[in-house]
């Protein structure tokens, strides 16, 4: 194809240009010049050039007659030459965007989870949605990439969707909040804590697992426990009864420790590092088809030797071989552990030298029926309250909170079987109130509440105790409501979750929260916990646990308690803005700095509103301010 564009002649005695040929050879376009034949040299007068496959010298095939000069072709090929360019970059991304926008919705939702639960997406980024820009996902990818040594695409491909699906520990890959990339010197990676001025541990075993022989499981245990100790100076004794520092259980899905197992698959064991309460317990999941000395199945030891790691203090390695890489690698015969984790192991408790026992095959102690007076080894579902049997009214300015919430604009704050009501101005007269001479279809058995809100969308209050639930409007049971209350699992909750902590509605998101020991849910437009929870409060940074009561105040920040004490949080940092708890009576109760003499009268004003409304002697006045009140709530909803 051949366009010629005409061009005037050149005057005073210079080459006469009479048309411009444009000539496409393999994609590229080539222009050149066409002259009379008194033109000395053509070349010069028409400059020649290429544009990579475009055709800018052509309009729609046709030729054209238009006269122009040399100087206005190169000019206008030379914009072509620029806008090529920039549409080329508008359709690379494009294509990439829509390449992003094929991985169906599921998929990326399970990528999404897996890269939050495993510490690549950080805490505050994860329950903050921080993930805005396409970029912030595919860091997030890149960063599980590297750590599984794939091809770093920056997209959920083949290769990435093969190794999340693979059998693994459910502890993290990195700490979620730099990674463990920007800390390593060496391929292995050591935990926050260790065991200190130990070197004798004790640990035991729990119960078994229906897989397995009681022997076969006690071998498997402890020759995994001696894997790390043939390599340090540690040494390890079981103990029968009471506690341990590694308490070993097999258990499935939830189980009161904050990470629920998901059944066979995926998700083979967890164990906690270094620390008091759980520090170095070990999970086991028990949907799994546990066997030992086979390919078949999932070899005990193997998985148990990778968890004691964790619970001696040793994190995920990137190193594939390593006891310590998160993917499980099969059952191996004649294991010996690789350098990788003897230079971990070693760094943190030292080297052990060569023991004439090095074949050690470990004695089975003869296991003994449990003690009558041993405690069943089930975790408590909560802590027993104190309750005074009589009743008596706690000191609002040196007591803890139960619950604390905002029910019609004014603070409710519970302790026991009493409640106080504040305002802008402070403690409402009247003040305390026991329970079910407000709420009088709560069950009479009810002594405490353990949460409450005021649902942001109904108006409804509802409340939590124990294991149940109650849906109120205003002072009154929501028709139809089973006075025994209903389940928490309504709420999308697992059926052995005994006790709600505290609930509050996050003012970032407008959502519910429910806390319970050291995990949280989100609930969803429908009051279900979303499907990617429950957390650990670790996101929660500063907040201390256990967590007595939540809510959010009039200024619309979140305050967390515990004992007597509160700390606001800070929703921007995810991080309480102040690492020093503060007094709750000072703020809220407004006790002049919880002052002996203060508290003193303010205690004695509680009481003598108390006997004023107690029992079958509550005043007139008592009945009306009462009568008052319930009509408010009323008429507000």
């Amino acid at each position: 194809m051949t366009q010629t564009k005409d061009t005037p002649a050149k005057m005073g005695g210079v080459a006469m240009v009479t048309s411009c040929h444009c000539r496409f050879r393999d994609g590229r376009a080539m222009c050149g010049a066409v002259s009379s034949p008194s033109s000395s040299d053509p070349s010069k007068q028409c400059r020649q050039f290429s544009v990579n496959q475009n055709r800018s010298c052509v309009t729609h095939g046709a030729r054209s007659t238009v006269p122009i000069s040399m100087s206005s072709v190169y000019h206008q090929c030379t914009v072509f030459l620029v806008l090529v360019h920039v549409l080329t970059m508008l359709v690379s991304t494009s294509h990439a965007a829509s390449l992003s926008r094929r991985v169906p919705k599921t998929i990326q939702q399970t990528a999404v989870q897996f890269l939050s639960r495993y510490g690549y997406i950080s805490g505050p980024s994860r329950e903050l949605d921080d993930l805005r820009a396409p970029e912030d996902f595919e860091n997030a990818i890149k960063r599980f990439q590297r750590f599984a040594r794939i091809p770093e695409t920056g997209t959920i491909d083949h290769n990435t969707l093969a190794v999340m699906a693979k059998p693994r520990c459910g502890n993290k890959d990195l700490d979620g909040t730099q990674g463990i990339f920007s800390r390593r010197k060496k391929r292995f990676t050591l935990a926050p804590s260790k065991w200190e001025n130990k070197r004798k541990l004790t640990f035991r075993i729990l119960n078994y697992s229906p897989d397995l022989s009681i022997s076969e499981t006690r071998t498997a245990i402890y020759n995994a426990l001696y894997v790390w100790q043939r390599k340090t100076t540690l040494e390890f004794e079981e103990k029968i009864f009471g506690e341990a520092d590694i308490m070993i259980m097999f258990a499935s899905r939830y189980h009161q420790d904050g990470y629920p197992f998901d059944g066979q698959g995926k998700v083979l064991a967890h164990a906690f590092f270094p620390g008091e309460q759980r520090g170095g317990d070990t999970h086991f999941d028990d949907d799994e088809h546990w066997t030992v000395n086979s390919q078949e199945g999932i070899d005990l030891f193997m998985v148990a030797a990778h968890e004691f790691g964790h619970a001696l203090g040793l994190a995920h390695s990137n190193v594939q071989g390593a006891l310590m890489y998160p993917w499980y690698q099969g059952y191996q015969e004649n294991f010996e552990l690789p350098y990788d984790d003897i230079s971990g192991i070693q760094t943190l408790y030292g080297g052990r030298r060569p023991q004439p026992d090095d074949n050690f095959t470990p004695r089975l102690p003869q296991i003994p029926t449990r003690s009558p007076d041993e405690p069943s080894s089930t975790p408590p579902t909560g802590t027993p309250r104190s309750i005074d049997p009589e009743g008596s009214i706690p000191n609002p300015c040196t007591m803890s909170y139960d619950a604390v919430a905002i029910i019609r604009q004014e603070v409710y704050i519970f302790r026991q079987r009493w409640f106080w009501r504040l305002n802008k101005d402070g403690v409402i007269h009247g003040s305390p109130v026991q329970i079910h001479q407000f709420w009088h279809d709560l069950p009479t058995h009810i002594d405490h509440i353990d949460a409450l809100y005021e649902d942001p969308e109904t108006g409804k209050i509802i409340f939590f105790i124990g294991d149940r639930y109650w849906k109120f409007e205003a002072n009154s049971l929501v028709n139809g409501f089973p006075k025994e209350g209903r389940p928490l699992s309504e709420f999308g909750l697992p059926s052995d979750v005994k006790k709600i902590d505290a609930v509050f509605v996050w003012s970032y998101n407008k959502r519910t929260y429910l806390i319970s020991g050291d995990m949280y849910w989100k609930l969803d437009s429908k009051n279900v916990a979303e499907f990617d929870y429950p957390r650990d409060m670790s996101v929660w940074r500063g907040v201390k646990l256990p967590v007595n009561a939540a809510f959010k105040y009039w200024d619309e920040k979140t305050y967390f308690f515990q004992d007597q004490f509160y700390w606001e949080f800070n929703d921007n940092s995810m991080a309480v803005n102040h690492i020093d708890p503060k007094k709750s009576s000072t703020k809220f109760m407004r006790c002049e700095n919880a002052e002996v003499n203060s508290a003193e009268q303010m205690y004695s004003a509680s009481l003598n509103n108390a006997v004023e409304h107690s029992g079958s002697r509550i005043t007139s006045s008592a009945v009306v301010l009462l009568l008052l009140t319930s009509i408010l709530l009323s008429n507000d909803l």
